[in-house]
Parts: C-alpha cells; sequence; structure tokens
C-alpha cells in the first residue's frame, strides 16, 4: 500500500483550478454527486459536498411543512431520513435560470420531484481550501403537486369556448355569478383584500380551490388608498409585484400608494378573483365534528351565513389605530388626528405641527408636512433604527436589483433560502456595513438630537419586523431634512397634557400648534384575530413572532387551530410564501395529508 502526500502547492493549485471554473460546470459537478449522495448511506459522501455549518430549508417539498435544520450534522441526518420518505429523483439543473458567479462562490438552481411533487432547489456553493465546491446553504421548495396542476401555461383555463354552445351565456354573467356563491360554499375564506389576502386568493384559484375574498373596505385597494398621501414602496420594483403578474416594463421605479392600490385592484379583476368588497366578518366559530367554519358576513343588502373549510386572515400586521390619551386633548383648538387619517400636508402651510411618533409614518408625514410649507416638530419618544432607502436596497433587496442576472421566483429562493435563527447573524453583519455607508447621515442626525438604535440585537429593520416592532425608518428625504435642521426634533419626552393652544411636555416645555398627527402605530395582529374571531383563536399565540424551530408561530403554516390560516408581511412574503400555504391546502383538500397532523 503506498501513500501520496498532499503539499499545500498541490491544494493551492486545486484552488486555483476549481476558481477557474465555470458556474455552469461547478453546479453541474456538484449536482451530479449531491443527486447521486442523497441516497447513499455513506455519510462522507454528503458530508464531501456540504460545509459544517450548512442550513437547509424546506418548504414542503420533503414533508407536508416548513422545515429548516441547521450543521452538517442536522442536515445529513434529516436529508437521509426524509429521502427515504419521499424519495427524491430526477435532479436536473434548472432549465430557466443560469448558474451565477458570485464574489464568494456560485449560485445554483436545480429541479427534482419527490412523492406527489414537483419541486425546485437552490445552493449557495463556496469554494473550501482544499479547492471542493460545498454548499453553504441549502433551500427546497414543492412547485406544483403531480396529480393537481395549477391551471398556468399549458393547463390555463380555456375562456371563452369556440364552436357551437347552445345557450350560451356571457362570460361577465358566468362570472358574476361564480362570485355570488348562491348554491354552494367556498371552501376557502380570505379575510383581506391586500397584497397578502390577493396572492393567497390567486394562487388558490390556479389549484381549482374555490375561494372568496372577503374586503370591508369599499374598493379593493382601499387599505393602502385611505392612508397618508405621501406613502411609496419602500422596497425594490422586482421585489413587489404578485404571483402570475409582473410589472410591465414601463412602471415607475418607486411605487407611491395610489398606483400601488391601483394594481391591487387590477390585480383582483385580472386574476378573475371572487371579491365580496364593503363586507365585515361579524362572527366565526369552527365545529370540530365535520372541520367547518360558520361565518357571518355583514354586506350591502343584508347577511351571509358560509360554511366553509378554511378561514385565511389576511388582514394585516395592524389592526386598530393606537391612540395615546392624552389629558386636555379634548379642549385643544386644533386639529388631532391619527396617522391613518391624515390626508396630507396641502392645507398646512404656515402652520405649526406636531408629529408624535419617529418610524417610518413619522418621518414620511414630518416630510410632506414641510414641503407643503409647515413649521414642523417630530417628537421622538424612543430611538429610532434609520437606514437609507438605497443602502437598504443595495444590501437586503440586491438579489432583486435589475441586472442580477435572477428572475424574481429565484431571487425570492435566495432571499428566503436561510432558516431565520441562523440567518441573525448575518443581518447583523449587514446592519453594521449599512450603518458604515450610511455613517454621515447618522452622524448628522446624532447632533441634531435624534437618538438612534439598531433593532433588536443588532439586527436592523429584519428583526425588527420579526419581532413585532416598528422604531425603524427607511430613509427617502426626511432624515436630511432632520439633519439638517428644517424640521425639528422633541426628543426622550411624552405629552403630559394638551392645552388649548398646544401640548405641554413631562419635562415642563410647552409648544402651541395648530396640528397634531399621532404616528403612533396600531394594534398588533394578535389583538385584531382575538377581536375578530372570538373563542375560535383560543388556540392561536403569536401570530407573527418566531417559534421554537425559527419559522413564525403561526404565519404561512398550519397554525394551531385547524382550518384557520395567517398570511402577512411584505409583497415579497407575500408572493413567496403564498405557494406553500396554498399549495399544503390543496394536499388537504385532496387528501395528500390530513388537516390537522396531530388529530
Amino acid at each position: 500500500m503506498t501513500t501520496t502526500a498532499v503539499t499545500a502547492a498541490d491544494t493551492a493549485t486545486a484552488a486555483a483550478e476549481a476558481e477557474e471554473e465555470t458556474a455552469l460546470g461547478v453546479s453541474a459537478a456538484w449536482l451530479e454527486r449531491f443527486a447521486a449522495a442523497v441516497h447513499s448511506p455513506a455519510h462522507e459522501d454528503i458530508d464531501a459536498l456540504l460545509t459544517p455549518d450548512v442550513t437547509w430549508r424546506d418548504f414542503l417539498a420533503f414533508t407536508w411543512g416548513v422545515t429548516n435544520h441547521v450543521g452538517l450534522k442536522d442536515v445529513r441526518s434529516a436529508l437521509g431520513r426524509l429521502s427515504a420518505d419521499v424519495r427524491p429523483h430526477d435532479l436536473s439543473p434548472a432549465v430557466r435560470q443560469a448558474p451565477i458567479r458570485t464574489d464568494d462562490g456560485v449560485l445554483m438552481f436545480f429541479e427534482f420531484a419527490t412523492e406527489h411533487r414537483r419541486c425546485s432547489g437552490f445552493a449557495r456553493l463556496t469554494l473550501g481550501g482544499d479547492g471542493r465546491w460545498q454548499a453553504a446553504t441549502l433551500m427546497t421548495q414543492a412547485e406544483g403537486l403531480t396529480d393537481f396542476p395549477a391551471a398556468v401555461g399549458a393547463h390555463r383555463p380555456e375562456g371563452k369556448a369556440h364552436g357551437y354552445v347552445p345557450g350560451r351565456t356571457r362570460w361577465s354573467d358566468d362570472r358574476a355569478a361564480e362570485s355570488e356563491f348562491e348554491n354552494d360554499d367556498p371552501q376557502v375564506v380570505v379575510l383581506g383584500a391586500g397584497h397578502n389576502g390577493l396572492s393567497v386568493a390567486a394562487r388558490l384559484a390556479s389549484l381549482n380551490v374555490s375561494t372568496l375574498v372577503v374586503e370591508r373596505n369599499e374598493r379593493v385597494g382601499d387599505n393602502w388608498r385611505k392612508r397618508y398621501a405621501s406613502l411609496a414602496l419602500h422596497s425594490l420594483l422586482n421585489a413587489d409585484h404578485l404571483p402570475f403578474y409582473p410589472f410591465p416594463p414601463t412602471w415607475t421605479a418607486h411605487t407611491p400608494k395610489d398606483k400601488f392600490a391601483d394594481h391591487l385592484e387590477s390585480y383582483a379583476r385580472a386574476m378573475d378573483l371572487n371579491v365580496w368588497t364593503g363586507t365585515e366578518l361579524t362572527g366565526a366559530a369552527y365545529d370540530d365534528a365535520d372541520g367547518r367554519w360558520t361565518i357571518t358576513l355583514r354586506r350591502p343588502g343584508g347577511e351571509r351565513t358560509l360554511r366553509p373549510v378554511h378561514l385565511v386572515l389576511a388582514v394585516g400586521l395592524n389592526g386598530k389605530p393606537r391612540m395615546p390619551e392624552v389629558p386636555g386633548l379634548a379642549g385643544f383648538q386644533g386639529v388631532a388626528v391619527h396617522s391613518g387619517e391624515f390626508q396630507g400636508g396641502s392645507e398646512w402651510d404656515g402652520k405649526r405641527v406636531l408629529v408624535v411618533g419617529a418610524a417610518v409614518s413619522g418621518h414620511e408625514i414630518s416630510h410632506d408636512l414641510y414641503e407643503h410649507g409647515a413649521r414642523v416638530t417630530m417628537l421622538q419618544r424612543n430611538a429610532t433604527y434609520v437606514i437609507d432607502f438605497q443602502t437598504f436596497n443595495d444590501l437586503f433587496y440586491g438579489v432583486y436589483a435589475e441586472g442580477s442576472g435572477l428572475g424574481t421566483e429565484f431571487a425570492d429562493m435566495v432571499a428566503y433560502a436561510t432558516p431565520n435563527i441562523p440567518n441573525r447573524a448575518t443581518l447583523k453583519e449587514l446592519v453594521t456595513a449599512a450603518a458604515e455607508r450610511d455613517r454621515d447621515l447618522l452622524d448628522r442626525l446624532r447632533q441634531r438630537g435624534f437618538k438612534l438604535e439598531w433593532g433588536p440585537d443588532g439586527t436592523g429593520i429584519i428583526g425588527s419586523h420579526m419581532a413585532g416592532r416598528d422604531s425603524y425608518q427607511i430613509n427617502i428625504g426626511a432624515s436630511e431634512l432632520i439633519a439638517d435642521g428644517h424640521i425639528g426634533v422633541k426628543q426622550g419626552v411624552e405629552i403630559d397634557r394638551a392645552t388649548p393652544t398646544g401640548v405641554v411636555f413631562t419635562d415642563g416645555t410647552a409648544m402651541d400648534v395648530d396640528l397634531i398627527v399621532f404616528a403612533t402605530g396600531y394594534e398588533s395582529m394578535d389583538e385584531s384575530v382575538h377581536g375578530l374571531l372570538g373563542p375560535a383563536a383560543a388556540k392561536v399565540q403569536k401570530v407573527y413572532g418566531l417559534a421554537d424551530d425559527g419559522e413564525y408561530s403561526e404565519a404561512w403554516r398550519r397554525s394551531r387551530q385547524p382550518g384557520l390560516w395567517f398570511a402577512t408581511g411584505f409583497v415579497t412574503m407575500a408572493r413567496f410564501y403564498s405557494r406553500s400555504l396554498t399549495m399544503l391546502i390543496k394536499a388537504i383538500e385532496t387528501g395528500l395529508t390530513p388537516k390537522d397532523p396531530g388529530a
């Protein structure tokens, strides 16, 4: 038996040769070895393909749920165990997305199948010191159910039937009748016609699951249309479109709220969604015996009672406006409104305004008021995390940038590949990088007495969002106005009481104002849920916080109440997570998995 010594020069040569490999060659070679290793009982086969700290996040491809695994031992064990159950096969490179070489490796995508499912996957490959390519990040997801294909592409609906059709009816009449549900109940009722509710409804419709969307406003999009005038989306254009419905190439780079509201309305129509506007939920109860909800709806013309199998709450993270109790406010001779009722600064030229709150709404309302000639002071009661719009999108949404080489659905896979808990370390690094990039602006804010924070444990906006906190600001101009002294700051105090002409603060100082805008936030979704459902929500815990497994406690997965689902979050989340949520509902309806696995 002979051995060959491997020198440092040999290792360096291997690494240099690997560096020269094309992204296509690297990904094809890795995938071929991975396909063989998944079915191999030898640990060393899979160990050679994964980094020691590899993470794997799965969305319905290997189980009927959202799961994640962290570290080589956990990932290896889960892959071996779950592969034996669902038999992944036909692994091949993705047809619609080429691999991409990055500064630190290769982003590669693949397709495969498991039992009952067509799937896709993503791996972030890095080059080890020994010249081997290994996956540091692995993500898999179900794309569709094998026996129940979505009504897209070759399976799209027919529309108008050609040929002779006796007694042919008008398409618009058929759609109106379908939307009324006079003769049967929808399988699913979605409460809320915002971007989350409509995304869920569109995907359910594509899976031939009868669905009704209920919206309390008079028009789809009013949840955006009725908010403060200067509101706009804060993420990149390619991150903000809804399922099946990309923006046209002429769409504006930054989307104003009224434009997005109209887009939601057009989406509901174009996707043939069944929507009842001007309709409110007045009662809901779940019958454990027959596995159905009984819900009562108040709509124009009277009440309706429906008995769906599933109820999806897509009412948004925010509930009722939070208005602080201010002694003497009833005697204030000016105007006091919550930010949700503020319509714009055009009427306040030359007036004195106090904006209470220093998160996104407080900043943008202050910005709007200053642009219209008001003399504005912002009351910052606590610290705020501030990041510039461009910095935020470059660092956190870069995969969606035009020119990234990634289609939106593949950018989604990259964006949601890393489990939430290990991702905290990455978030902290990005927050540090953002602070360095925005240093000049942040220093100038401090000099004006504006107090900064960095999010929970330094995780910035994303960490704040996961924790249900909204004490952050994505700057599109207001921060410069504060830094330059155009918008005043009153920091670290509360309003002690109102007077007929203004307010007195808890530090004893007073201010005369004509308008007070309370940008003080809203009730949490948890409060909204229990207010809407009462006893039917008794099993529900924190909807949006993280569970022990690092996934959302109740949102975008089976909740603790069978037949109750929650859809909430950013537009990117609506597009991405709605796929797995609706596919799970379809799997339940077709008997592939039980509604309540614990029953």
